[in-house]
């Protein structure tokens, strides 16, 4: 990014012949970008994004008007299996290449630095998974929470106080969360698109006679930028979790949709987690989010304790068994003559060879952060497998 200078700027309108007064408006509404703190680059207009981005104007304002087709691919991927259940799948939705490479860009340039809470463990730059499981090594009981659909939980209204927050005006926000939400799919959110009626105005300037669409988005899972404004948009509800946490001298860390609290003390007690949890779910649903009421667990002493898939009993974070002997199984169908990777995809319900192979490179880069030596005799064993015979 290069560094924005007011003269050079002021300089460079006086010789187009721009307005003074427009110009020191310009400026005004770039300092105060400049302002905040980890700040990204001024953006004065559409056009001045097109320009930054290198993605046509015409084309950013489409996006922003929703006057095209849905500009997103959406496919699915196969989630971590959990024993005894029904194999489990998560819809992505890719954005066409020009949408992409204004994303990548808004992603790089404006969210990347912006600062997060410090319980959130995903996502920003340098959070490790492993750093959100060692927070609560050797505790004697521990609350575990799932947030029921978390991107898609936030929606452009969110996403629109997050750029105001990073210093941008109102018009400017309105067409950055726009470029970064999608709206919702109708027939798997069939109650869940909101009529502009049912929701706050946006306050500035009169975007809705701008653009009048009268739908409001969400955040798509498969764009750069929903994994950094999930944690931006979320920011006052991890500051109000750490503070109840501090309440029942708990330790709280979030990894994306995954709450986890934590204590040392054996006689916290099975009374006090399930009081923790009930306000912990009236937080969450005050912010509109939803408890995944199936997945909330109250882990006791004694009781096996597992953050995150890792093992957090002793004083690091450790693989288990279970997924040493998983991903054992694998590696070993994948390279085995009479199996070989088409083999085993369809065994395991995978709908192409490249879908086994990201699985496992997944699981690999997963290891990796916890055991890097073992993460590198596994990719060597892949390296053994025949990956060119199609699954047919």
């Amino acid at each position: 990014m290069n560094e924005w200078h007011s003269q050079h700027y002021l300089e460079a309108g006086r010789k187009a012949g721009i307005d003074e007064e427009l110009l020191q408006r310009a400026v005004a509404t770039a300092e105060h970008t400049l302002s905040r703190p980890k700040h990204g680059p001024p953006i004065l207009t559409l056009g001045h994004l097109a320009h930054l981005s290198g993605v046509d104007t015409g084309l950013l304002h489409a996006y922003v008007a929703r006057s095209g087709g849905d500009p997103y691919r959406e496919f699915t991927i196969r989630k971590r299996p959990i024993p005894g259940e029904k194999p489990r799948y998560r819809f992505i939705a890719v954005p066409e290449p020009k949408l992409l490479q204004v994303q990548t860009w808004i992603a790089t340039e404006v969210l990347r630095n912006a600062p997060c809470h410090a319980a959130s463990k995903a996502f920003a730059p340098g959070s490790r998974l492993i750093a959100a499981a060692a927070v609560h090594c050797q505790a004697q009981w521990i609350i575990k929470i799932d947030v029921r659909d978390f991107f898609e939980s936030i929606t452009e209204i969110d996403a629109h106080r997050v750029f105001r927050e990073r210093g941008y005006q109102p018009l400017v926000a309105f067409e950055l969360a726009r470029l970064c939400t999608r709206l919702r799919d109708k027939h798997r959110h069939p109650t869940s698109v909101l009529p502009l009626r049912r929701r706050p105005k946006y306050r500035g300037d009169d975007i809705e006679a701008i653009y009048p669409r009268k739908l409001i988005g969400v955040l798509p899972q498969g764009a750069p930028t929903s994994p950094m404004l999930a944690n931006l948009a979320v920011l006052k509800l991890d500051e109000t979790l750490s503070q109840l946490a501090s309440n029942f001298r708990l330790r709280y860390s979030r990894y994306a949709d995954d709450l986890t609290f934590s204590t040392r003390a054996k006689s916290f007690g099975r009374s006090r987690a399930a009081d923790a949890i009930g306000q912990i779910y009236q937080i969450l649903i005050g912010r509109g989010l939803s408890p995944n009421w199936a997945k909330t667990a109250i882990v006791s002493p004694g009781s096996r304790k597992v953050v995150l898939g890792l093992l957090v009993d002793r004083e690091r974070p450790r693989l288990s068994r279970e997924f040493r002997s998983r991903l054992r199984m694998h590696l070993y169908f994948i390279a085995h003559p009479q199996h070989g990777p088409a083999q085993h995809a369809r065994t395991r319900g995978f709908s192409s060879i490249e879908g086994l192979r990201q699985h496992l490179l997944g699981l690999i880069a997963f290891a990796g952060q916890i055991d890097a030596l073992y993460a590198d005799r596994c990719r060597m064993e892949m390296r053994r497998a025949d990956w060119s015979v199609t699954l047919r």
